[in-house]
């Protein structure tokens, strides 16, 4: 079974080689002294910071003015592991030592001595918590299974815990309700009634009790599978060898290791076939949802959040494929990206596409769209073009020559490991460009000899010319530094060293080139389909400036079009080396005539289901209204039943659109994908239209029966009274049919026993979730989860629930029965 990749942290567990997870558990076990940083107070205070040994479920650290147990932190509390935000409050600390622990709503920011002990230390932090994540329900060796023990002390029944969803204090209590005489143990028999009245396991010990006697030997259990759970032959064999016990030659299961079983994340309600890449890559990628976000760079709101390359590791450790820059003109040439026109902090855009690079095919060999929102001039466009090609050249999708023959776009197994990039550019121009800046050689250039005079400010007209052998590789213009050699920009070659040329400034008839550059105070464009006839205006040499300009003088040109410079300002002049590596096209979505590599993109308020024709073969993406400023999102599933294949979303706000869509993109891989494949009637074969639904396709019933754990994150001890709100999303007929049920328990999180039972009956399962909420009665948040119906599993299943960070809670859990009718 694949592990989870935690979101906390840049690390993950399949990288650690022997040697270095042994220095790094070794580290954080003895202890790491660090410098601690608080935004009150710039100076730094020295700290001491371990793994707590008892239960390895703690990072300790000591604090003078504070009791030992208030100075942990849960490892199952931690959401994120990262270096220190480039602010002011930590801008002149050295970030490649620092880490930053964000658990609850605290943050502690350390400072290490060397960056090899930062990473040593966040290695062994980072597996520490991936051990209690992946243990949030523990085997559990009973004293139970050993009959010759008579007495069973508090501190034996302690290690229980994980299984028994109870407090320490709240044991204790009820321990002390059978050792009356404070003998510091109980008898065998009042430890089977405590362990009954725990685990409010009557309905549980039915199930067991209908299968075996005492223990449950394989085929008993192979029985059970096959009646209540239909799973895989592979699936049963797995299960009893990771949960039964061996009693001489002998395996099997006792109640609690049966119990154990129920609630693992071997027996979820979400099929665990289908968290695994199981569907059909060959169908073009329109067939597909993509996982995508927007505002991808921004870790909080719109208006004053930060910027952070540490937000696109995020995304890609939720899966996303598809990732949103907003560019816009920064200094010294350099394009930025930042939410324009506010108070948001700012990085390079050179910065994120390293960080790409580095993490976009990390977790997912699948395509990978750059959203590009292009606010810079067309001097920085072409610097963005630049970095591109550096970075990402071998990865980039382009558009191909017969494009618009191309009745679809490239099937998704046809494009592992690609970058898209996804620009307004313009597709005739991408073309034009390649064929003659990019697919060619650099040219020869034999420049001037400049005679040299008494004076340094005075230089002799030439009598030599240029001769070009081959075609131009890129535009640009000639600036020499100084008389005696000058180079060409673009590929730096000196000018001084060719000798022996012949006309003056004539092109070889051979070339015929169809562009010529055009310089002007502002920017560079070209003109296409020109035909040179004379060009002998175009240099200009006065006397005492040695400097060669390029001025803009009458051209003698053949011309189809021309473009004027205020004309391209006025419609966003584009970089031609942009629109060259693009592959997705901006296209206005009342556009009658357009291609397979042109997308729309629509505001949420413009979604609906009358769009499904056109997500058949084109692309939209859909993306939040302007007015959310807060980074809060709109409601996915409006989007999803319209076919569009991206649906952006926030994913700094964990909110349910977030956790819908995280349940969603569970499916088909979970992060190692970030691809859905749409049903058959959606996809580009299909006809079937949404309002054709008019039958029953699904008729189930779910019984809800225990839950376990039902508690406040942040105050654990809290009395509740829990609240389970059960409700289908998808179709607004399911939803209209299929009224959100709510099941209440009053004063009791840590067992309480429902005994509901919904019936439910979906026209359309493809676009359904079974979506779960658990509060308590004054509507604070206990836990949720959500599940895609096409994912479910039947039978007698457990719902893991998780916490308002879309991170599993420890111990916490629904047990249901589904049946389908």
């Amino acid at each position: 079974m694949k592990g989870r990749k935690s979101s906390a942290s840049k690390f993950d567990r399949k990288e650690f080689d022997q040697r270095t997870l042994s220095a790094a558990v070794n580290l954080i076990v003895y202890g790491c002294h660090v410098q601690k940083y608080n935004k009150s107070n710039r100076k730094p205070i020295s700290r001491l910071y371990y793994l707590y040994e008892e239960d390895m479920d703690y990072l300790q650290y000591l604090h003078a003015g504070r009791p030992f147990a208030q100075c942990r932190i849960p490892l199952l509390d931690i959401i994120e592991l990262r270096e220190i935000p480039t602010t002011e409050s930590f801008q002149n600390l050295p970030y490649s030592r620092t880490l930053q622990i964000t658990f609850a709503s605290k943050k502690h920011t350390i400072l290490f001595n060397t960056k090899n002990e930062r990473d040593l230390f966040w290695q062994g932090l980072q597996y520490f918590i991936d051990v209690a994540e992946h243990n949030l329900i523990r085997d559990i060796k009973s004293t139970n299974d050993n009959p010759n023990i008579e007495q069973i002390t508090l501190k034996q029944i302690k290690g229980m815990l994980p299984q028994l969803s109870i407090t320490k204090q709240e044991l204790k209590n009820l321990f002390n309700q059978y050792d009356l005489e404070r003998k510091g143990y109980i008898s065998s028999s009042d430890y089977q009634d405590l362990l009954k009245r725990l685990m409010n396991q009557d309905f549980v010990r039915f199930l067991f009790d209908r299968y075996a006697i005492q223990q449950m030997n394989k085929s008993e259990f192979t029985k059970f599978l096959t009646n209540e759970q239909c799973p895989y032959q592979k699936q049963c064999e797995d299960a009893f060898r990771l949960f039964a016990k061996q009693d001489g030659n002998n395996f099997s299961l006792s109640f609690l290791e049966f119990l154990n079983y129920l609630l693992s994340t071997y027996n979820q309600l979400f099929d665990y076939q289908k968290t695994q890449i199981y569907q059909s890559e060959d169908y073009p990628l329109t067939d597909y949802w993509i996982n995508s976000s927007h505002n991808t760079y921004l870790m909080g709101d719109q208006l004053t959040s930060e910027s952070s390359i540490q937000a696109y590791i995020n995304a890609f450790q939720k899966g996303c494929r598809c990732v949103e820059l907003d560019c816009w003109d920064g200094d010294n040439n350099q394009p930025i990206i930042y939410h324009g026109f506010t108070m948001t902090s700012k990085i390079s855009f050179e910065s994120v596409i390293q960080t790409i690079k580095e993490y976009g095919f990390k977790y997912s060999k699948y395509p990978l769209i750059l959203s590009l929102e292009v606010h810079c001039c067309v001097k920085q466009q072409d610097v963005m073009a630049d970095i591109l090609k550096t970075y990402l050249n071998d990865n980039l999708l382009l558009l191909p020559d017969d494009y618009k023959s191309s009745e679809y776009y490239p099937k998704l197994n046809k494009l592992y490991q690609k970058v898209i990039i996804k620009h307004r550019g313009k597709m005739k121009s991408s073309l034009q460009y390649r064929e003659r800046f990019i697919s060619i050689t650099p040219i020869n250039i034999i420049p001037p000899a400049f005679e040299e005079s008494d004076s340094p400010d005075v230089v002799k007209r030439p009598s030599l010319s240029i001769q070009i052998d081959q075609q131009l590789n890129t535009p640009t213009t000639l600036k020499p530094k100084s008389q005696k050699a000058f180079k060409r920009q673009d590929h730096g070659l000196p000018l001084n060293q060719y000798k022996n040329t012949i006309n003056l400034y004539q092109i070889d008839e051979e070339m015929k080139p169809n562009k010529i550059i055009h310089k002007t105070k502002t920017e560079t464009t070209l003109r296409p389909k020109y035909k040179i006839l004379n060009i002998e205006t175009q240099f200009q040499f006065d006397a005492p400036n040695p400097r060669c300009q390029m001025v803009q003088t009458p051209l003698k040109v053949d011309s189809d079009e021309d473009i004027s410079i205020d004309k391209a300002k006025k419609e966003k002049a584009e970089s031609l080396k942009m629109s060259s590596i693009t592959a997705l096209f901006g296209a206005a979505i009342k556009q009658q005539i357009r291609t397979v590599w042109e997308i729309s993109s629509l505001d949420e308020s413009k979604v609906n289901e009358n769009l499904l024709e056109f997500h058949r073969k084109y692309f939209t993406r859909i993306y939040p209204s302007g007015s959310r400023v807060d980074s809060s999102n709109y409601d996915p599933i409006p989007a999803f039943n319209s076919g569009s294949q991206i649906v952006a979303l926030n994913f700094q706000t964990n909110d349910m659109p977030m956790l819908l869509n995280m349940c969603k993109f569970m499916e088909n891989g979970g992060i190692e994908s970030g691809y859905v494949l749409k049903p058959q009637w959606m996809r580009s074969e299909g006809k079937k239209k949404i309002n054709e639904f008019t039958t029953i396709q699904l008729s189930f019933s779910l019984s809800l029966l225990v839950g376990y754990n039902l508690r406040q994150l942040n105050n654990q001890n809290a009395k509740v009274n829990p609240q389970i709100k059960i409700s289908i999303r998808g179709l607004q007929q399911d939803e209209q049919n299929n009224k959100p049920q709510i099941a209440t328990i009053s004063q009791n999180g840590l067992n309480p026993q429902f005994n509901f039972i919904y019936k439910y009956n979906i026209r359309c399962p493809d676009l359904a979730f079974l979506v779960f909420e658990v509060l308590d009665a004054n509507k604070t948040f206990l836990g949720w989860s959500a599940i895609p119906l096409s994912c479910i599993s039947y039978g007698y299943r457990a719902v893991q629930l998780l916490s308002q960070y879309l991170k599993p809670l420890p111990k916490s859990c629904l047990l249901v029965h589904v049946q389908k009718h």
